[in-house]
């Protein structure tokens, strides 16, 4: 009668041989270098996360610029930054991965392929670009502490008030602005100009200045 004692040895060989990097790899088989990078635009604390084949390490930068290296081996990964806004300006993340084939670039998620082939050539790098902007609101011959009255309307034609004190995110491009009279102790004050129109661009402030006169 034939032994069945090498039947769970084989399949636990071959279990390890399927699920992408084993422990037994690990220790036999010396790591890829991969070099990470990052660059947060502004003075603030962004991350990308590498996970994926036993891997699992954060890199942070606050603006200065991360250069690094991580140890790999062949498998799949998934890379992911996180979400980044400023007041108003809200950042997209992008991320770029590049092998032995050339570049990947996807935003904010990537998931990549790391093989024996790509010795020498692997690097994952994060950035972030500006996707919304806002207006910077002066307003003179108001009394003190008063705020002026405003709304905006951009191409989807939908018009909105807008709040000096907590400016709204807005998507790059035109919009027009219409100031509205403002009344305070009983007394009114009218705007000028009423209305302008003011192209927003992204990871900016669109200046837009009003100058009231109480009437008569």
């Amino acid at each position: 009668m034939k032994s069945l004692l090498p039947m769970p040895i084989l399949l636990s060989a071959l279990t390890l041989a399927v699920s992408g990097c084993s422990e037994l790899d690990r220790l036999t088989t010396p790591p890829l270098e991969m070099t990470v990078e990052l660059k947060s635009p502004v003075a603030a604390e962004t991350t990308l996360t590498l996970s994926g084949n036993g891997l699992n390490e954060t890199y942070t930068d606050n603006g200065t610029g991360l250069s690094t290296k991580a140890s790999v081996w062949p498998g799949s990964y998934t890379a992911t930054l996180s979400r980044l806004s400023v007041g108003p300006i809200v950042y997209q993340g992008v991320l770029a991965f590049s092998n032995a084939n050339g570049n990947l670039s996807r935003t904010e998620s990537l998931v990549f392929q790391v093989r024996s082939i790509d010795s020498g050539k692997l690097k994952i790098a994060g950035s972030y670009q500006a996707v919304t902007g806002s207006l910077q609101v002066k307003a003179t011959g108001l009394p003190f502490g008063t705020q002026p009255k405003l709304s905006y309307q951009g191409a989807d034609g939908v018009k909105k008030p807008f709040d000096p004190t907590q400016p709204a995110s807005l998507s790059p491009g035109n919009y027009q602005i219409a100031f509205e009279a403002v009344t305070v102790g009983g007394r009114t004050y009218t705007p000028n100009p009423t209305t302008m129109v003011v192209a927003v661009q992204a990871g900016a402030y669109a200046p837009v200045e009003v100058t009231y006169t109480e009437a008569p």
